[in-house]
């Protein structure tokens, strides 16, 4: 029977450990400054921040060790040798393709090429399957963080669109760090095996050791403490965040179970192992690609009403972020007072009481909102869609495949 309750126990107590490592606060250090920068950046073009620093890290941190606790164990259940993986290749991989394009700061890109050399050339010698199981189990991990973020790490940005229309979204924005609990396999006298070691099924590991043990010793694992990141980068258009976070995690989970049932079945049958090392990056740059483009080219979600202002965002702890006003939301009306554009949302927050009645659509649903405004600060807190006058605006960089376009001039070039 396999050991279920135990191993989590053993996998939470080993997360908490990595907590006491000072590479663990290093990243935790990283991830802040990413997020202040990202503050800043709002700063620039609202004149204001829309999140706390301190309760993003908190709950990206909270996050991330659940993802951390979840990770090690699917990794341990798998059977996964921190010796045979070759992070020590597959690292500077990733390095020089990040040169190429920042996204490509990615395992699924680093590792695949890694296992395609393995298999072409016989170098470096790492385990193919076992390599290609650590790159799956990554993304699982990556598209359930994915799906419980939420809101979290949804910065609010003006957007200019190819056709030049202004347009509001969210630039999705979440950095875990990931506390791991990996396998080491090492050989023991079999008269120095300990008595406590936990007793596993006989048909586990899923990926067994691609060494045979020397006469009179025997494999066991020990635990080591690892210390990763995850980081996820989007923009949500045509959907709200949550949407769009819970359409990003289905993709990348599919994308992910493929891959591990690819890497699994070639431990077995030995030639899916290049079809695996090909999906793991091919498959990944093909669900960015359509995953990316079916957003752009929806219909924009956050663009000015018939009628009323709509809401982009709130302010941290501002009267409409207290009042539980969400992105989407539609102002109506200030204590009967009707606003259909910025300037009548001015007057009208200059004539109503300290305390009124906003009347807004949610959805489709005319509801109600008691709002209190600071005595000293009469304003409401809200970011509103852009009405095409803004001076402070972000454009997207079209994302090309650069071997792809270098194909295409080749082609493209008529000839003498």
């Amino acid at each position: 029977m396999f050991p279920w309750q135990e191993l989590i126990q053993l996998m939470i107590g080993g997360v908490v450990a990595v907590y006491f490592e000072p590479m663990f606060w290093l990243v935790v250090m990283l991830i802040i400054y990413q997020y202040w920068q990202l503050q800043k950046s709002q700063r620039r073009m609202f004149g204001m921040a829309t999140f706390s620093i301190t309760q993003q890290v908190i709950v990206t941190t909270f996050l991330g060790s659940i993802g951390g606790i979840l990770g090690s164990f699917l990794l341990t259940m798998m059977g996964v040798n921190v010796n045979q993986i070759g992070l020590g290749y597959i690292w500077p991989v990733a390095i020089l393709l990040m040169t190429i394009n920042m996204r490509y700061l990615c395992f699924a890109y680093a590792g695949g090429l890694v296992a395609l050399s393995k298999i072409l050339f016989g170098w470096p010698l790492v385990d193919v399957p076992q390599l290609l199981v650590l790159v799956a189990i990554l993304h699982i991990t990556e598209s359930i963080l994915i799906a419980i973020s939420g809101h979290y790490g949804s910065m609010p940005v003006f957007l200019r669109r190819t056709n030049g229309r202004l347009v509001g979204a969210f630039n999705l924005q979440n950095f875990w760090p990931l506390p791991l609990i990996l396998m080491s396999a090492v050989t023991v006298p079999d008269a120095n095996v300990p008595v406590s070691m936990l007793n596993m099924p006989d048909w586990w590991p899923l990926l067994p050791i691609a060494a045979t043990a020397p006469e009179g010793h025997q494999w066991m694992y020990v635990m080591i403490p690892v210390v990763a990141a995850l980081g996820y980068t989007d923009i949500a258009i045509a959907s709200s965040p949550k949407k769009r976070r819970r359409t990003s995690a289905l993709y990348l989970a599919t994308y992910s179970i493929l891959l591990l049932g690819l890497a699994l079945l070639s431990v077995q049958y030995t030639w899916l192992q290049a079809l695996a090392a090909l999906v793991s990056p091919l498959g990944h740059e093909i669900l960015i690609q359509f995953d990316s483009r079916r957003e752009l080219e929806g219909t924009p979600r956050y663009v000015p009403p018939l009628q009323g202002v709509m809401v982009l965002d709130t302010i941290i702890d501002s009267p409409a972020y207290k009042a539980q006003l969400k992105p989407g939301d539609i102002l109506l009306k200030f204590q009967g007072l009707s606003v259909d554009n910025p300037r009548q949302l001015a007057v009208a927050l200059g004539s109503v009481p300290p305390k009124f009645l906003l009347e807004l659509m949610r959805n489709g649903r005319i509801i109600q909102r008691n709002i209190s405004l600071a005595k000293t600060e009469p304003t409401l807190g809200v970011i509103l869609v852009p009405n095409g006058l803004e001076l402070q605006y972000i454009e997207l960089a079209e994302d090309k495949i650069l071997l792809w376009e270098w194909f295409k001039k080749k082609v493209g070039k008529k000839q003498p």
